[in-house]
């Protein structure tokens, strides 16, 4: 096929995608690369990371967007004033980014960070390698994350300002290294984190591969605070983790969670939660029984239905320290009871 022929077949091709309902997609508004991208990458780029402190130029990427006045909803009939960032996209390309502090990412509105492909690598000993704030309609989609703090790799921490709600946030992995911090956070201790759905294929090497921490105390000033609440997971894989997923319970409900998780390590839990009317559908694994846990239930607990394949009877044993009887652990067989501690 001559040359030609070639880009007449690639023009028809993109005509054919867009009128059958597909759409190519679009580069971000605004393109960095990193510093060990392909030359390629950074001549389509409008920003080039030096491999230092490459925090600085993604964020000076994402905070060219405007900002607007809009308004956000802490519970179904109330509207809030707010003001943020919004309607704009960034383009991260493939590589290598050394952040030397947290890469912050601000309030926002309609957002998207595109960032398939690269690598993160946090150098501080303490501290989060990455934060977003609050956002509204987003979709944050990274690549891997590499961190020793004893704080987290990804943390979602809104303001008081915003709190984080109908967003996409995703990532191809996040790894910890000697059982140190925190995977994801979802962290509720300044403003919600509603409805959000959380996305990724790899968590290992952390103390908690996934934390779910107690959100704020209820404020009679603002209805529909201190919740953390209708959120979605998928993870692919968490294991060699302490712990590897961690409900706290202030504030927490209806989490609905996919996962596949191993309790690999000795002395380790899978899964522990004090959270309620959560929906869990778990490929289980433990590796050891002596101390390692499949499921506990902390006080508190109530209204939860965990789905288990393989039969939980398999694996470590598990506890429940909830105080309450509404809690179901399903089989694949039949329900399962787990040990109550004794009067």
């Amino acid at each position: 096929m001559s040359i030609a022929s070639a880009r007449r077949c690639g023009r028809c091709l993109t005509l054919g995608l867009l009128l059958s309902g597909w759409q190519l997609a679009d580069a971000g508004a605004i393109i960095v690369a990193a510093a060990n991208s392909t030359a390629e990458s950074k001549r389509r780029a409008d920003l080039v990371c030096d491999g230092k402190d490459d925090q600085v130029e993604l964020l000076a990427s994402f905070t060219r967007a405007s900002r607007v006045k809009t308004v956000f909803e802490r519970n179904p009939a109330t509207l809030e004033a707010t003001e943020c960032f919004a309607g704009h996209s960034v383009e991260w390309l493939p590589g290598d980014y050394h952040l030397s502090e947290t890469l912050t990412i601000p309030d926002a509105e309609d957002c998207v960070i595109q960032a398939e492909g690269t690598r993160f690598h946090y150098s501080g000993e303490k501290g989060d390698a990455i934060v977003l704030q609050g956002m509204s309609r987003c979709r944050y989609r990274f690549g891997t994350v590499f961190c020793s703090s004893e704080g987290a790799a990804l943390r979602v921490q809104p303001t008081e300002n915003m709190p984080s709600l109908m967003s996409i946030v995703s990532f191809t992995g996040l790894i910890g290294s000697n059982q140190k911090g925190v995977g994801l956070c979802v962290d509720s201790s300044v403003e919600n984190v509603c409805t959000m759905r959380f996305e990724g294929t790899d968590i290992r090497g952390f103390d908690v591969g996934v934390l779910v921490a107690d959100a704020r105390a209820s404020r009679p000033d603002k209805p529909g605070s201190g919740k953390t609440d209708t959120n979605w997971y998928w993870f692919s894989y968490i294991r060699m983790c302490n712990t590897c997923i961690w409900e706290k319970r202030n504030g927490i409900d209806s989490g609905n969670w996919s996962v596949n998780v191993d309790a690999s390590i000795p002395n380790s839990t899978a899964i522990r939660t004090a959270a309620c009317y959560g929906r869990w559908s778990v490929i289980m694994g433990t590796y050891s029984r002596d101390n390692t846990r499949a499921v506990i239930l902390d006080p508190g607990a109530a209204h939860n239905v965990i789905e288990v394949t393989p039969p939980i009877g398999l694996f470590a044993p598990s506890e429940d320290r909830s105080g309450n009887d509404s809690n179901v652990i399903m089989n694949a067989l039949t329900p399962a009871t787990i040990n109550r501690p004794g009067p």
